[in-house]
């Protein structure tokens, strides 16, 4: 969850005709000169917006690169998921709240025994965060419809850079974020290790690969590009990266090791930037069965400049189009099996779709 400083809280004048010359010579869309004179210190964040609905500011001591991995942190390890005016939590594997038993993407209803209906999301948000050691009542509906409450007792936590799960009879390999130079690496570790296990205890690797996306927002796009490589032969086009005065770029497979191994990628409406390009590459190909719901639909990339003071402007400067030459973006990626909210959020349901489609 990314929260936005509104305009007024930017503590010092930001380097305003430099952002506009970056704007003027390198966005993907130039925008209207009255539009960058328009930009002042006091309306900076909404103007940017105008400018680019992905575009952002940041000052020098609250940026943090996507393109990073996360850090520890202490919590209950899952993140805050909104959908609709509800709350889910997108359990992390190993973290404090998968420890107490709550399963994955369960709704939560309570807070040490107070409604989060009708509370916004930075509340809930901080009713979740406290210190190494103290615990929080959750009460939650978990998938199925199960009502439960339990204790979670905050602790430091590393999150995996890919997470390995087994909600039924197949492994499935969560991805949350595409991280430049980590996530194929992982990945590849990650099927080794299992291959390894699955040859020891049945002396046969596993024949099927199912991987979710369904709170990938997003992330390295070139990383996403590399793990989709690893799936498809030398040379296959992977994708166009479409800046202006038709400077593009084919993006294409190399060499190395190769997997065949049939797959299903569950998406749905917070799969996002790189992970629908991963998705939606593998799925023109006939290398993957999408299942799920219809992706969020934002096929473009951005870039982080580092400005003279410390700040950092973010800003669009290509659109990405997958092999065949289209775009997701505005439209999102249409599953191979479209399913409902609820069946969307439990993922033992989930992967016997995949089992049975596959």
């Amino acid at each position: 969850m990314m929260l936005v400083l509104s305009a007024s809280c930017l503590a010092w004048a930001a380097p305003l005709e430099e952002i506009r010359q970056i704007l003027r010579e390198k966005s993907l869309k130039p925008p209207a000169e009255s539009q960058l004179a328009a930009m002042s210190d006091e309306n900076l964040l909404q103007k940017l917006r105008e400018i680019d609905n992905y575009a952002r500011y940041f000052e020098s001591d609250e940026y943090h690169s996507p393109m990073s991995r996360r850090e520890s942190w202490v919590g209950i390890g899952a993140d805050l998921v909104e959908q609709d005016g509800k709350f889910f939590l997108a359990v992390y594997h190993g973290g404090a709240a998968e420890l107490a038993g709550i399963a994955d993407h369960s709704r939560l209803i309570e807070i040490d025994g107070k409604s989060v209906a009708h509370v916004d999301v930075e509340s809930i948000a901080d009713s979740l965060k406290g210190m190494e050691g103290t615990s929080v009542s959750l009460f939650v509906e978990q998938p199925g419809g199960r009502m439960s409450r339990f204790q979670v007792e905050r602790e430091m936590f590393s999150p995996l850079d890919v997470e390995p799960i087994t909600p039924g009879v197949h492994q499935v390999l969560r991805i949350r974020r595409f991280v430049g130079g980590l996530t194929k690496s992982a990945l590849l570790a990650t099927l080794d290790f299992l291959g390894r296990e699955s040859r020891a205890a049945t002396g046969a690797r596993s024949d099927v690969l199912i991987i979710d996306l369904r709170d990938a927002g997003g992330g390295d796009l070139y990383e996403a590009f590399d793990v989709a490589g690893l799936f498809l032969p030398q040379g296959a086009i992977l994708g166009t990266m479409c800046r202006r005065a038709d400077d593009n770029r084919e993006i294409r497979s190399t060499d190395g090791e190769k997997f065949t191994m049939p797959m299903a990628l569950l998406v749905g409406p917070d799969t996002a930037s790189a992970a629908e390009v991963f998705a939606g590459t593998l799925q023109q190909y006939g290398r993957a069965k999408l299942i799920g719901q219809r992706t969020f639909g934002k096929c473009v990339t951005q870039t982080d400049v580092h400005l003279s003071d410390g700040s950092v402007l973010r800003y669009t400067n290509a659109e990405v189009r997958l092999p065949d030459g289209t775009s997701c973006s505005g439209v999102g990626l249409q599953p191979d099996r479209d399913v409902r909210d609820a069946e969307l959020r439990d993922l033992t349901w989930l992967v016997s779709e995949a089992d049975a489609l596959l």
